[in-house]
């Protein structure tokens, strides 16, 4: 458990090497509880606090969103959702200097934001929205500034 969070995958755990080989493509470096989690459960999902809140910027109001399924490493056998694929092969007019780690149901995907920086600690959480206007103002909304945040805001699905 990580920040009150439990995790399970489908595809076991995650390898080390992996993870590095991703970093040193991308030139980037993740943060540290992120790695942790990809190195326990490959391709995790949430199993206790599943939703979080934001201010959508494409809708204008807050809203309640599924953090999704993260992107696991490595060849998975019957799955192209990958992290290797999603960067390698981005969604059409999507922000340079962001890294998807996990992709919604709706088409949007939650992010790392390395624009400011390659190497930061623990980079700020971004929300694409494939609907947006690609350079628009709506095109990004702010989930955290730190992974970390990210998890600290995560809670139980309310009936």
């Amino acid at each position: 458990m990580i920040a009150g969070v439990s995790f399970n995958s489908y595809f076991g755990q995650g390898d080390f090497t992996d993870i590095d080989a991703f970093e040193k493509m991308a030139g980037i470096v993740f943060p540290k509880k992120y790695k942790e989690i990809s190195i326990g459960f490959n391709g995790a999902f949430i199993l206790n606090k599943p939703v979080f809140k934001f201010y959508n910027r494409l809708l204008g109001e807050d809203v309640m969103s599924s953090a999704g399924m993260f992107l696991p490493f490595g060849e998975i056998e019957g799955t192209f959702e990958t992290m290797e694929m999603k960067y390698r092969y981005p969604p059409e007019g999507f922000v340079q200097d962001l890294i998807i780690f996990s992709v919604l149901g709706n088409g949007d995907a939650l992010c790392f934001d390395y624009r400011e920086s390659r190497f930061p600690d623990d980079p700020g959480v971004v929300m694409w929205h494939h609907e947006a206007t690609p350079d628009s103002d709506s095109e990004l909304s702010f989930v955290a500034s730190s992974f970390l945040e990210f998890l600290e805001k995560l809670f139980e699905r309310l009936s």
